[in-house]
């Protein structure tokens, strides 16, 4: 497939809300982050079709959200009435947002649970798998984009995947101490539902890094009151490059296809851009070189008079060996979006986040590095690694 055959068809697009998950990670940004602004329902529908499109191969014009759901616990009238804080009106308030931007809202009452008999959601997440595989199997969806954060969602993400419907995560992995414990917030995306995406997308890493500090379509996803929504909006006949979110690594295969097929605007696209502001596309990866320079040349013909003791190799030192202080040798063998797997010489390889990393940044970490880590079970029995450090070989 040519630059100028893009795939024609429509994607379509579903979007489902973990209410609370999207309330704590809005709140987050609004209290806590310099921004000091929530998140745009229509800036984050907005950046949804830019960054599809450029997974997709195919332009913003063509990925459409044809249907949106979200799900939260909610209060009684009675008891929001006697809440503090005015409950009532900035539920309403909300609600008035996501009627703008055609997102179909389920709300189920919250239910007293636990020591305290505090009020807690209840069922909302099982409501939230069977609408979204309902509606996948109706609306035959291309993308389903899940803003949650859950492990309990992956039976849901392997339905669909079984389903042919491509999946989406949107993770945030967020963190702010407060001046008591009580103020601390806390919130992480499950690495195991980000491993089972098609598309898993860092949305902190993308929104902070400096790269995008002036990208329009990154600044929309918050809520700017001095400016118009107009101003917002995509400018007709102008070219976007999304973001490069992080995402998993593509296998070789899927890298061949890449090559045949466009993944960025068309050639008549970048034609019509003025000036300086055109954007280069890139054609495909560069062919492999196949001959060397010393193959090319003739093998010098080499007499050897007596003989030559040559030192052995010096033998790998074997992975799970133990160095100092608890520590073990480990290679790095898998890295995803802020988190990887290292092979420590067992069947079983070892998790490791971005914030177990000791005095080096998970950017500058490639597949293959040394390192030394200290190893633990997980509350779930899960082999992890912590105080991940480079070992100079």
């Amino acid at each position: 497939m040519t630059s100028k055959e893009k795939n024609s068809h429509l994607t379509r697009v579903g979007i489902f809300y973990d209410g609370n998950y999207f309330w704590h990670v809005s709140t987050f940004y609004y209290q806590y982050h310099e921004r000091k602004s929530r998140l745009s329902v229509g800036g984050l529908h907005r950046f949804l079709k830019y960054q599809i499109a450029q997974l997709e191969g195919t332009s913003p014009e063509l990925c459409k959200i044809v249907d949106a759901h979200y799900f939260r616990g909610r209060l009684s009238a009675a008891e929001a009435a006697k809440a503090s804080g005015d409950v009532l009106f900035y539920e309403r308030l909300f609600d008035d947002v996501l009627n703008s931007e055609g997102v179909m809202m389920h709300h189920l009452p919250l239910s007293r649970t636990g020591k305290g008999n505090k009020k807690k959601e209840k069922g909302v997440d099982v409501l939230f798998a069977l609408e979204a595989y309902e509606r996948a199997l109706q609306n035959q969806f291309d993308v389903v984009v899940l803003i949650a954060a859950d492990g309990d969602y992956i039976p849901l993400v392997r339905k669909l995947h079984a389903l042919g419907t491509r999946v989406m995560v949107l993770g945030w992995d967020l963190e702010h101490e407060g001046d008591s414990r009580r103020d601390n917030t806390t919130t992480y995306t499950s690495y195991e539902l980000l491993e089972e995406a098609t598309y898993p997308v860092m949305m902190n890493e993308l929104i902070d890094s400096r790269a995008f500090r002036s990208d329009p379509i990154v600044n929309g996803l918050f809520v700017n009151k001095g400016q118009s929504e107009e101003r917002n909006r995509e400018i007709k006949g102008r070219p976007y490059q999304a973001p490069q979110a992080r995402t998993r690594p593509i296998d070789p295969a899927a890298v061949k296809n890449a090559s045949e097929e466009p993944t960025a605007l068309s050639v008549e696209e970048s034609a019509s851009t003025e000036g300086a502001d055109a954007v280069q596309l890139a054609t495909g990866p560069e062919p492999e070189i196949t001959l060397s320079v010393q193959d090319s040349l003739a093998s010098p013909e080499v007499k050897v008079i007596g003989h030559i003791d040559l030192p052995d190799d010096k033998p790998a030192r074997p992975l799970g060996e133990e160095l100092h202080d608890g520590l073990v040798r480990g290679q790095i063998n898998t890295l995803k979006s802020g988190f990887g797997f290292i092979d420590v010489g067992t069947k079983e390889n070892a998790f490791f986040h971005y914030k177990s990393l000791n005095g080096i940044n998970f950017n500058d970490l490639l597949v293959g590095d040394i390192v030394e880590v200290r190893l633990g079970r997980s509350e779930k029995d899960q082999l992890v690694a912590s105080d991940v450090a480079l070992i100079e070989e």
